[in-house]
């Protein structure tokens, strides 16, 4: 079984960034675990547990990529997507690779994935 891995980073007002999370994808799911020590240093500067997230000691699982992460993701029916994948020098829509391409972030939020 092949697994990968990505951090979620937060950063705080000062733009410190704290290790939060950890998403794995393995031939059959997604699993996500908050990272206990980022998560209790990152709760000091105002971090908030994820809304889907609410247990810090639970493994998540899913078949798809959570919802939460996937809308970090641009539509893969956008007319540009080509340009888009090209940039990240990937050949098909793949989320995950994505995901670790172009680190997830928003300029709505203070999270990246790393």
């Amino acid at each position: 079984m092949v697994n990968d891995t990505l951090k979620l980073a937060w950063n705080d007002e000062s733009g410190n960034k704290h290790i939060v999370g950890e998403l794995t994808k393995t031939e059959e799911k997604y699993f996500f675990k908050y990272d206990l020590f980022g998560v209790k240093k990152a709760l000091e500067y105002g971090f908030h547990l994820l809304i889907p997230f609410p247990q810090i000691n639970a493994t998540y699982e899913n078949e798809f990529l959570f919802p939460v992460f996937s809308s970090r993701l641009p539509d893969k029916r956008r007319s540009d997507i080509k340009k888009i994948l090209d940039t990240y020098k990937l050949s098909a829509y793949e989320p995950f690779e994505l995901l670790k391409s172009s680190g997830g972030k928003l300029p709505t939020d203070k999270f990246e994935f790393i």
